[in-house]
């Protein structure tokens, strides 16, 4: 009677689930290091010279890949993106449209800027009218999730990079890259002060937690284990 009684049950079904999901995150971590291993690949290649038209088959092959980009900024039609926070310091993440050789436009995430910084007219230095060559990398666009406020474009409030809309707004190619910031914390902290915004690092952290959660359902699985056998094991 014990054995088929509901509590007994569960304590079968709980360690079953533990180690099946704990087996589900082995897998996981598998996927995710040859994930790892294949973006930072892409990260270390030699940049290569992005085409004047990009089609989506080719944003999915070489996302997190260097290229080289020519063009002129059109700081008109520039898109602060926020709040975003560096470090503890509030701010907003600068997408401009990149103008090049053939009047076709990609959008450019430049980097990070501070929030008292947010006007032009307070960051001059940051908004060149030569043309530029930038590194950087591809990026896929960004996801959304539902609890993200609706954007302004008129008002220039844009609360997540909303790839369509934004190509949209500013007639550019569906096409995102990250500016990469050189590494130098002497620039870093220089051009923070100038308004110039902080672009991507060289290496990009993308969180592996599957490791920490594959220890946790194991433990969970040994655990309610032990208490299955105690009360098997335990006198009526």
């Amino acid at each position: 009677r014990r054995l088929l009684s509901w509590k007994t049950v569960g304590l079968f079904t709980i360690p079953l689930a533990a180690f099946a999901l704990g087996t589900w995150q082995v897998q996981r971590l598998k996927w995710k290091r040859a994930l790892l291993d294949d973006i930072n690949d892409r990260m270390h290649r030699r940049p290569i010279p992005l085409p004047l038209r990009v089609s989506p088959d080719e944003i999915d092959r070489n996302e997190y890949r260097r290229v080289l980009v020519h063009g002129t900024f059109d700081h008109a039609a520039e898109m602060l993106v926020g709040p975003r926070a560096m470090e503890g310091e509030p701010g907003f993440l600068v997408v401009t449209p990149l103008v090049r050789e053939d009047g076709s436009r990609v959008l450019v995430n430049r980097g990070w800027i501070r929030r008292d910084l947010r006007a032009q007219s307070l960051r001059p230095d940051s908004l060149p009218t030569e043309p530029v060559t930038l590194v950087a990398f591809v990026r896929k666009a960004p996801g959304q999730n539902s609890f993200t406020p609706l954007s302004s474009p008129q008002d220039n409030d844009w609360f997540s990079i909303d790839l369509p809309r934004m190509a949209r707004f500013s007639r550019s190619q569906e096409v995102l890259l990250d500016a990469i910031q050189p590494e130098s914390v002497s620039s870093i902290l220089h051009d923070s002060r100038r308004g110039i915004p902080i672009g991507s690092p060289l290496q990009v952290d993308i969180r592996n937690n599957h490791l920490q959660y594959l220890i946790t359902w194991y433990v969970l699985g040994v655990f309610t284990t032990a208490m299955l056998v105690y009360k098997l094991r335990k006198p009526p």
